[in-house]
């Protein structure tokens, strides 16, 4: 097999992992959104393991016979769920054809259960976690195919930046959303369309389910690779500066858009709220959990990206370190709203040990910021940031002591 076939086959192997995927994750709401699982319950597993063997069919690769025979059992229980009636009983049924599932996944191309000691039977139940790593892998194979030209790579990654950016985005715009009634007012004003929440809960159940199965099938089949692809033929996966630059640029762009709105109403004053059909009561009296979860999730993002995103000589790029200290101003200026409206809360409400840490832990998550801004300039060691956050709760936790809430 030369490089070019090669490279050919990890794009088509992705795309044919993710479309199995897609299609069992529509199936699984169809069969089971709002429904006691029945005779849909067989059906679908048979699907699941038809799935496996359509992938490693199109892949050429041959599964394990020691995995086939534990598909006899998993057909069994899976069964058993439409025959018996006990709720005990098809709770273990459905607990032993998870774990069934998992087994196959495991042995597919490699082991033998007759090996397996107590802690291999143990780890069976982490096994889910090992799905992440391919799964990202295959969403990158997908996206950044290693065959294309330099022109169509600059647009794969475009692509890319955006797949990543949108959802990012979404879960952004829903807390800013749940936090500001007049940012909410002006989001509705803008984005007039009428989509039921059993419409969004049915997508995000059909996501979830497509991202189970294409980390397992991922999982499976990166196993495989394993046995008969020498490992000078993967490359480890980096996070462009063109994706990070749409994805850090965009949640910049809505950061400022919603701090334009608590500079004109927030701390603009009484009338403008008013003018808009809220009290000032109503409307800053809400939202600082909402505030802090954007800070928190704002910090992963930090994290995820600093890691992952390419290097040149162990220094990060001037564009990734103006965007990021572009989010790290905004970030800390939403946790001064998030200060803020809990201060009127208090007021309102009084003070109690609760709200307290509250506002400790604005402080705390505002110099972390700080520290990851050091990490990103000056001391990009890894091990000495953890350390210097380790440093800084047990200071947290001398000072809470000495305050004794």
């Amino acid at each position: 097999m030369n490089m070019r076939t090669l490279q050919s086959s990890v794009l088509f192997k992705a795309g044919l992992i993710t479309g199995v995927s897609l299609v069992l994750g529509l199936l699984f709401d169809y069969f089971f959104y709002m429904k006691m699982p029945g005779a849909a319950f067989p059906l679908y597993i048979i699907l699941v393991t038809f799935g496996l063997f359509a992938v490693a069919g199109f892949l050429n690769k041959k599964i394990s016979e020691k995995a086939l025979w534990l598909s006899v059992p998993l057909l069994f229980f899976s069964v058993m769920i439409f025959v018996r009636s006990s709720e005990i009983l098809i709770f273990l049924n459905i607990v032993a054809s998870m774990l069934l599932l998992l087994l196959i996944a495991r042995l597919s191309f490699e082991g033998r259960l007759q090996n397996f000691l107590i802690i291999d039977y143990l780890k069976i139940f982490f096994l889910p976690f090992k799905f992440i790593l391919p799964l990202f892998q295959t969403l990158s194979d997908l996206f950044s195919p290693r065959e294309l030209n330099k022109d169509q790579k600059v647009l794969s990654q475009v692509i890319k930046g955006i797949v990543i950016a949108v959802p990012v985005l979404l879960i952004f715009l829903i807390l800013f959303s749940s936090a500001d009634l007049i940012f909410k007012k002006y989001i509705t004003d803008l984005i007039n369309i009428d989509i039921e929440p059993e419409t969004v809960l049915r997508s995000v159940l059909v996501l979830i389910a497509t991202l189970i199965f294409t980390g397992a099938y991922s999982y499976i089949f990166r196993e495989a690779k394993n046995q008969n692809e020498s490992q000078q033929n993967v490359n480890p996966s980096n996070f462009g500066h063109i994706e990070s630059s749409i994805l850090l640029g965009s949640v910049n762009v809505l950061f400022f858009i919603f701090i334009l709105v608590q500079l004109a109403y927030l701390f603009g004053g009484a009338g403008n709220i008013s003018a808009q059909g809220f009290t000032y009561a109503e409307y800053a009296r809400r939202g600082f959990f909402e505030l802090i979860a954007v800070s928190v999730i704002s910090l992963l993002l930090l994290l995820a990206v600093e890691k992952f995103i390419v290097k040149n000589n162990e220094s990060h790029a001037r564009g990734f370190k103006i965007l990021s200290t572009a989010l790290v101003i905004q970030v800390i200026f939403i946790m001064v709203s998030a200060f803020t409206r809990l201060t009127l809360y208090e007021d309102a409400y009084g003070f109690t040990i609760l709200r307290f840490y509250s506002h400790a832990f604005i402080i705390l998550l505002a110099i972390v910021f700080c520290m990851l801004l050091y990490k990103i300039y000056i001391d990009k060691r890894e091990n000495a940031f953890v350390f210097r956050g380790f440093i800084l709760v047990l200071f947290f936790l001398v000072i809470m002591n000495f305050f004794n809430p």
